[in-house]
């Protein structure tokens, strides 16, 4: 699992380089997640990780575990992202079941789920500000493979995916990921 935590380490520090420079004006920008500005997704982000971190602590929590209110973004990510990883590190943290208001799910699972909220809302961050968001091809290839066996159709029905996007099959690993996710891979203009 030791891979899994470093690809955690990696996904946290491309987003902490994707946020360190938002400026305020910038927060408001809309992102390919219709219902949430860069502010919003930023916040959803920090508190997911918070999520992610206080169930692997043994704590039973809601979706969203944190608000950033007017904290320091870069500060409020850094924050949670080194939490969580140590979380993941804490002996038997791959252990068992992980249970979250969505559903319980095998630890090694929620670790891959935690892993696709980092990088999947770092797309959405950098899109939204128009800047490079190329995922990883390591990272998106690992998260490819973890989400294609898998029917997302019930969480589509309630909200937190979109529908699958049409995509060739031949397409790089992260944008069959952002489409399986229900998001429309941009292409560079």
């Amino acid at each position: 699992m030791t891979a899994l935590i470093d690809a955690l380490d990696d996904a946290y520090q491309h987003c902490a380089k994707v946020v360190v420079g938002i400026d305020e004006t910038q927060l408001a920008l809309p992102t390919p997640c219709s219902q949430w500005d860069i502010r919003a997704t930023i916040d959803h982000l920090v508190g997911a990780t918070w999520m992610f971190t206080l169930v692997n602590q043994g704590q039973a929590v809601g979706e969203d575990a944190a608000r950033i209110a007017d904290r320091d973004r870069i500060v409020a990510l850094r924050d949670a992202a080194a939490a969580n990883t140590a979380s993941w590190r804490i002996p038997g943290a791959f252990d068992g079941q992980r249970t979250y208001p969505f559903g319980s799910f095998p630890a090694d699972a929620a670790a891959m789920m935690n892993l696709s909220e980092v990088v999947v809302h770092t797309w959405d961050v950098a899109s939204g500000l128009g800047v490079d968001a190329t995922i990883n091809p390591v990272l998106a290839a690992m998260l490819e493979e973890f989400y294609r066996p898998i029917s997302l159709d019930l969480y589509r029905a309630h909200g937190a995916f979109g529908a699958e996007v049409p995509i060739d099959p031949s397409a790089a690993p992260g944008d069959r990921l952002l489409a399986k996710l229900g998001r429309q891979p941009r292409r560079p203009s």
